[in-house]
């Protein structure tokens, strides 16, 4: 049994005239449920408002798409544009993980050549094209978790950036074959996780959320196959009736068989 439930509120099909417009691997949304942030995973960042009627989402007006910058202020390019996590530093930055190699940027504005968090031994020894699916930032700190444990038998490890160092205070359950995706830490203070399962014909989705204080977790949706499109990223925020709501963000990977959707959660207790 669970104590709350991740239901289906609305999705909607993104599309554009623009073949290389997709590959979304992050989002955030903004607290009026309308400014949005969205990460492609080519190294490219794009901005914009949610249109919303009294159903649902029904559009969205890109404002903005830009390059993301290395460290030497070109636009990132080959294996080095692989990004994939996404983090607001609620001061008008933001931050970027990265997977091949794996690593944090933090880049203080739009079109900022980037500053690199402080690296730990162990991403150097995560799985290539597996490290740092994900991050979320909460009371100053950053977390991030690896898409795959390494086993099947081992826990995700959720790392914390704080004070200059990582650490590792808590692990997220292995169950089952999912992997992780995206997460985002809610206005009620959980670890929101998306999850992914490859099953040979489409995707599963599943979306757990975890207690920081003390690791307790509970599954809130999991989805039938082909149910979603590949969906990678997830935002937690509070709507005007004190709701929960998930946003999430598919990958189409750039392929016509695929699509791109935002689909949203609203949690019911």
């Amino acid at each position: 049994a669970v104590a709350a439930e991740a239901r289906l509120l609305s999705r909607y099909h993104w599309q554009t005239d623009n073949p290389e417009f997709g590959g979304f691997s992050a989002l955030e949304v903004g607290e009026d449920g309308l400014a949005l942030t969205v990460l492609m995973d080519r190294g490219r960042l794009v901005q914009g408002q949610l249109l919303r009627t009294s159903t649902g989402i029904e559009g969205i007006n890109v404002t903005v798409e830009t390059n993301l910058l290395g460290l030497d202020g070109k636009p990132l390019s080959g294996e080095d544009d692989d990004s994939e996590g996404l983090a607001l530093d609620g001061q008008g930055g933001f931050y970027v993980s990265f997977e091949g190699p794996a690593r944090v940027w933090h880049y203080a504005s739009l079109g900022a050549v980037p500053t690199e968090i402080k690296l730990t031994r162990e991403f150097a020894q995560m799985q290539n094209n597996a490290s740092l699916e994900s991050l979320a930032a909460t009371d100053g700190a950053l977390l991030t978790m690896p898409e795959r444990s390494g086993r099947f038998d081992k826990d995700f490890p959720v790392y914390r950036f704080d004070s200059d160092r990582w650490s590792v205070p808590l692990e997220l359950p292995r169950d089952g074959p999912f992997l992780v995706t995206g997460a985002d830490v809610g206005p009620d203070g959980y670890l929101y996780v998306l999850e992914r399962d490859f099953v040979g014909v489409g995707f599963r989705s599943r979306i757990r959320r975890m207690d920081l204080a003390d690791g307790a977790t509970e599954t809130l949706m999991v989805s039938a196959p082909w149910e979603y499109d590949n969906l990678e990223g997830i935002a937690a925020w509070r709507d005007g009736d004190g709701r929960i709501r998930l946003t999430t963000v598919s990958d189409n990977n750039f392929l016509p068989i695929q699509k791109t959707e935002v689909v949203e959660f609203i949690l019911a207790d």
